[in-house]
């Protein structure tokens, strides 16, 4: 199968178009996270932080769109992970909702376990900055409740916490598909 400039052009679409609800409450996390001044100092990477990088920059290096168990690195570093999806639709509901969640994991190398500055359990503390950011925040249309807060360890490397979000928001009924917006299976 050849691979042409109108396929990679269809693909590039999903980067402005984003009627996927992961792809688009993904981005809002992204933007919540590197936005929040408090949790990008809280992950206490010292790499970036020499560097004078930009909150951006931490996307892809300590915060990342899906749940990784980073390799053990001679340097110490901390991680956000985060990762959406659905665990239910209501399609007999005349408003055709669902069950979005929102699930963080908070990874923080034991050799810096404890923020210097507060004292605080590092991954309790970015678990504390993730949900004063993110309880009862509207996103797509729903509010994100929290319904479980627990920690845990990976191994003898990283100390754990997991937050799981809930938000009650409609099943995905519009799309845009080549610059059209339409009901599925109906256009507007």
């Amino acid at each position: 199968m050849k691979w042409t400039k109108a396929d990679r052009e269809h693909l590039l679409q999903y980067r402005n178009v984003l009627d996927d609800d992961n792809t688009k409450l993904k981005e809002e996390i992204k933007r919540l996270l590197i936005g929040n001044k408090y949790i990008v100092h809280v992950l206490n990477n010292k790499e970036l932080e020499d560097a004078d990088a930009e909150p951006d920059e931490y996307f892809g290096v300590s915060i990342f769109p899906f749940y990784v168990i980073p390799e053990v690195h001679s340097s110490v570093n901390n991680y956000i992970c985060f990762e959406t999806g659905f665990k239910e639709t209501n399609w007999r509901s005349k408003n055709m909702t669902k069950n979005q969640q929102i699930v963080f994991y908070i990874l923080c190398d034991v050799k810096n376990g404890i923020d210097k500055e507060t004292g605080l359990a590092r991954h309790d503390l970015l678990g504390a900055l993730i949900n004063e950011a993110v309880c009862q925040t509207v996103f797509s249309g729903g509010r994100a409740r929290l319904e479980s807060d627990t920690p845990g360890a990976t191994d003898n490397s990283y100390i754990l916490r997991t937050l799981v979000y809930e938000i009650t928001t409609d099943s995905n009924l519009v799309k845009t598909i080549n610059g059209a917006t339409q009901f599925v299976n109906h256009k507007i």
